[in-house]
């Protein structure tokens, strides 16, 4: 067991963690060379973080649509939905120092004359689609390993992990909500909105490739 996380640490999280720092240096060098370390830092954990999450979302109709092996849990699928998870708790506790510092709670909630009242709006949106989405991510990462699939069994720990796709739409709405705060739809349209119909189109591919299989097992 020791032997095989070394090797999962060479082979998956090491190129990761290289690609996540070219991923961070190209940032700095081209397009916010002048960004304070809290942005920085909360943008570029959540851009690489929802890349990962696509892509663990990929593999499974990938496979499908290559006739190779698809079970359960892979070592990296698991591996790359982890360290995009990591990611998007670092993106999620360092962007609470953004605005607000000391006052997180006011992401949530905005001072009004008698208190404190619900923040509405595409700011509010984005913090608890946010939130939401956290929450769901913490969950994943605490069973997205070997002990919760033998305790929880395999098909309830599959119907756990298929959370992610919420958290996915989640992370989207997030990020969609926050670029319309800021009145720019650059990324939604060039980044966010084709990366969510990309998903949805394998994912529903996969989903008919499923169909299609168990039909003809049933048929033999």
């Amino acid at each position: 067991m020791k032997k095989n996380i070394i090797t999962r640490l060479k082979i998956h999280y090491l190129p990761m963690f290289a690609l996540s720092v070219i991923f961070c240096l190209i940032f700095h060098l081209l397009w916010k060379p002048t960004l304070p370390i809290v942005p920085f830092i909360t943008y570029t954990s959540g851009y690489l973080s929802i890349c990962l999450l696509a892509v663990s979302l990929l593999l499974g109709p990938i496979n499908l649509m290559l006739k190779l092996k698809n079970p359960i849990s892979t070592n990296i699928r698991r591996d790359i939905g982890i360290f995009g998870g990591l990611l998007g708790l670092i993106h999620s506790v360092v962007g609470l120092f953004m605005h607000f510092t000391g006052r997180p709670w006011l992401y949530f909630v905005e001072e009004v004359e008698k208190g404190f009242a619900i923040r509405k709006g595409n700011f509010g949106l984005a913090n608890y689609t946010g939130l939401l989405g956290a929450f769901i991510l913490i969950l994943l990462l605490v069973i997205s390993n070997d002990y919760f699939l033998r305790k929880l069994k395999a098909a309830k720990w599959k119907n756990l992990q298929r959370f992610t796709y919420l958290m996915f739409v989640l992370v989207i709405a997030h990020s969609i909500f926050y670029r319309l705060n800021a009145d720019k739809v650059d990324l939604i349209i060039y980044l966010y909105l084709p990366m969510f119909l990309t998903i949805l189109v394998f994912q529903l591919i996969g989903i008919w490739l499923k169909t299609m299989i168990a039909s003809k097992t049933k048929n033999i």
